[in-house]
């Protein structure tokens, strides 16, 4: 059976924004979602109306059992204290409507223990938990999975990882070659990720059993542990975090470890402290290692919206489509004839191009030069061939 991605998000009602499709068209196949627009446009809210429904019917709900549920416990309950939540949630599940390929809603509820559902708020770092010892590994996967918020289940990956390691040494006395084989595909694509992530090819995942610690190691002799990165490469290995182990958890449950998992992943500004460069690495990197992931999500990046193929891109400003043409363009092309911008020159060049131009209009070669020279720190080398050859052609009419 066709897992049920998100073909269509119906907007009923975000604040000022009511009564629109993402995308106009609904979707005949398997395409991420990625919606951008100017601040105040809708994209968080309406991320955050997804997740809430999506959560809902993971939890074996449909959503007119659940609206119906929540009215009938205003109905009977006028003056309870959770009155206020109550007609909240409503409020959040009735926002949107959600179309599905392959069927309704309500094929989530089937495969709940077969699919991947997770939501990466803007604001997000890793604080992984300190380890004093191996947990048994069935109490731990259990609470693993009760973890509602996915920076409470990301927090548990240390753990997890040394879990790993612990029981690997009993696989190996045990004879019990299959798991030890996984288990080192495991850490070998972990660290190859790493390696990706980090543009290291000599980089190591080193674990330390005396302190229950992993740290990575730099081929420049630097080493860290997980809690000592960035806020970028922390903000980005959250969300890597969190997949590894839901897609290990369900590969093992099925004693399957070439599957696949399939599910729908929410991410808001994936760019979060990321260099420009990094950023368009992000999706396609996520892409590659869960590649029946779909994904949704809010940006304000240029490099984000045009870096992966098989997605399409909603701008909640225009209420449009972006079209194709922005996988080939360049980030100035993007600059203005999608977010908006006058030009592709800073607020710094803008003025200066005034000044120059006024200067140009007036035949003024002096005020050229004036200006040749005050600005020259700032100017690129066209701009001063540019001004360079205004000069020229000022003074030869005169």
């Amino acid at each position: 059976m066709t897992f049920p991605y998100i073909s269509q998000i119906k907007v009923n009602n975000c604040f000022a924004y009511k009564d629109f499709l993402i995308p106009g068209s609904e979707l005949k196949d398997f395409k991420h979602i990625v919606l951008t627009g100017k601040n105040g446009s809708g994209k968080t809210t309406i991320l955050n109306r997804t997740a809430y429904l999506l959560t809902q019917l993971q939890d074996g709900k449909t959503k007119e059992v659940l609206v119906r549920g929540l009215k009938s416990s205003i109905q009977a309950n006028k003056n309870h204290p959770m009155r206020t939540t109550w007609e909240q949630q409503i409020k959040e599940v009735e926002d949107i409507d959600l179309l599905h390929l392959g069927g309704t809603s309500n094929l989530l509820m089937e495969h709940s223990d077969a699919y991947i559902f997770s939501f990466f708020k803007a604001l997000r770092k890793v604080e992984l938990k300190q380890v004093s010892t191996v947990t048994k590994e069935e109490d731990f996967l259990s609470n693993l999975k009760k973890q509602d918020k996915a920076e409470d289940f990301t927090n548990q990956f240390k753990q997890y990882l040394v879990n790993k390691k612990v029981y690997e040494a009993f696989d190996y006395m045990n004879s019990k070659n299959e798991r030890i084989d996984q288990n080192k595909l495991f850490f070998d694509n972990l660290t190859e990720t790493l390696k990706s992530i980090f543009n290291d090819e000599k980089l190591q995942l080193s674990f330390v059993q005396e302190s229950f610690e992993f740290y990575i190691k730099f081929k420049d002799g630097r080493q860290v542990t997980f809690n000592q990165l960035s806020d970028g490469f922390s903000a980005f290995l959250s969300i890597l975090m969190d997949l590894f182990m839901r897609t290990d958890l369900i590969r093992k449950a099925k004693s399957d470890y070439s599957l696949e998992p399939e599910g729908i992943v929410l991410i808001d500004e994936p760019e979060t402290h990321f260099h420009l460069s990094m950023q368009y690495e992000i999706l396609p990197l996520i892409n590659r290692l869960f590649p029946k992931i779909q994904l949704i999500i809010a940006t304000h990046s240029p490099a984000i919206i045009s870096s992966i193929k098989n997605a399409i891109v909603y701008d909640l400003t225009s209420k449009e489509e972006v079209a194709d043409w922005i996988l080939g363009s360049s980030y100035s092309e993007l600059m203005i004839k999608h977010f908006g911008l006058d030009n592709e020159y800073s607020p710094v060049a803008d003025k200066i191009l005034l000044e120059i131009n006024k200067a140009v209009k007036e035949k003024d070669a002096n005020k050229l030069k004036l200006i040749f020279v005050e600005n020259e720190n700032y100017l690129t080398p066209s701009l001063k061939l540019e001004i360079e050859s205004q000069i020229i052609h000022i003074n030869a009419s005169i």
